[in-house]
């Protein structure tokens, strides 16, 4: 009988023990601005001062961010990773409709190491993707012009040819230097004013449109983006 209350404990002590463990070392709590995430990698970027960090987190981490918020995170550091170029939803979808085209200039803020450029023009803040973060056509400080092209998208026709993943031949980055990009997503917000937060893998991205009437929050839009030095 002493044998056995003998294991019994050994093994109460080893569960206690398992239960117990440290964290790991490299976990810790980081401070910053949020600046993009994506639930499906686990990564939070977070901006601080003039830098920013990548943080792999727990799925609890992700309750409740918003962006440009101030927030702690608790994870580990991740280095930089190869990011996809195109999100294209899980439904074929085609574009429908005519699209809403819409130009502006302004003076770039940011450029973040996810790829995606800030700049804020007479309309409000614009942000979209860059094809290369540290060897973009466009720096911090640059005026320029920006070109939007966004279309509503709507389930495809049985048989019907998914829509295209790569750039129109008007649009190939052969044509006019610049930074180009096609992004499509889900709208996360629509502005009356024609403000329109949309879904990304690199985050959300912001673009204009003449009016916000024509788009609701939950449906799918392709966005064409170019930036270009203005001239």
């Amino acid at each position: 009988m002493k044998s056995v209350l003998g294991l019994l404990t050994g093994v109460l002590l080893l569960a206690g023990c398992a239960t117990t463990a440290p964290p790991a070392a490299d976990m810790g709590a980081f401070t910053g601005e949020v600046w993009t995430w994506d639930e499906r990698t686990g990564i939070i970027t977070l901006r601080q001062g003039g830098q920013y960090i990548r943080v792999k987190a727990a799925p609890d981490q992700f309750r409740g961010l918003d962006l440009h918020s101030t927030r702690t995170v608790y994870g580990v550091l991740a280095g930089p990773a190869e990011i996809q170029t195109v999100l294209t939803p899980p439904v074929p979808l085609m574009v429908s409709g005519t699209p809403d085209e819409t130009d502006v200039t302004g003076r770039v803020t940011s450029i973040d190491p996810v790829g995606k450029i800030m700049i804020e023009t007479p309309r409000g803040s614009v942000e979209v993707w860059v094809a290369q973060p540290t060897a973009s056509v466009v720096q911090v400080g640059d005026r320029v012009l920006v070109k939007m092209r966004v279309q509503p998208m709507v389930p495809a026709p049985l048989g019907h040819a998914p829509a295209a993943t790569t750039l129109e031949p008007a649009a190939s980055p052969t044509s006019e230097p610049g930074e180009y990009a096609v992004v499509r997503g889900r709208l996360l917000e629509v502005d009356p004013s024609g403000r329109l937060t949309v879904e990304s893998p690199r985050g959300p991205i912001t673009v204009w449109v003449p009016a916000g009437s024509r788009y609701q929050p939950g449906k799918t839009v392709e966005v064409h983006t170019s930036v270009h030095p203005a001239r």
